[in-house]
């Protein structure tokens, strides 16, 4: 039962980043609403990484991907092709669905280490979705307001 709640707020929290990045044009994704923030297509590819990071610690799985936006790093202006941020996004929403639909209810209880303490892992995945839709106000700012 825990799974498939989980697995229902994940699809809602989906929905609610994917509506702003399947907003962002080609003449939109590199806006920022001021010159030292990150533009939207970099704030994207931040989130998708993010969700690779948190399953590795939520799940244990490995990161199989190389990151150019996690960890401190600043939108220096990289060279990000739209349709497959959009992809990657996705799939990367995609990958912790089926890692939440993987996990036995009993888990969800089970305190996992942290960077920011020892937490739930059901508490490390309402994280994420926060961090998610954190940035998904972002991204719509940027792209409705910025330049």
């Amino acid at each position: 039962m825990t799974g498939q709640l989980l697995s229902n707020l994940w699809r809602i929290n989906q929905a609610t980043i994917m509506g702003p990045i399947n907003k962002m044009t080609p003449e939109t994704y590199r806006h920022r609403l001021t010159p030292e923030t990150a533009s939207a297509g970099f704030i994207a590819l931040h989130t998708a990484e993010a969700m690779h990071n948190f399953a590795r610690m939520i799940f244990g799985r490995p990161v199989d991907i190389q990151t150019r936006a996690v960890g401190g790093v600043s939108d220096t202006g990289l060279d990000i092709d739209l349709d497959e941020l959009k992809q990657f996004v996705a799939d990367s929403f995609a990958m912790v669905a089926e890692q939440i639909k993987q996990t036995p209810d009993e888990q969800w209880a089970e305190v996992i280490p942290t960077p920011f303490g020892d937490t739930p892992r059901m508490g490390v995945l309402a994280f994420l979705m926060h961090h998610n839709s954190y940035h998904a106000g972002q991204i719509a700012q940027a792209v409705k307001k910025g330049k």
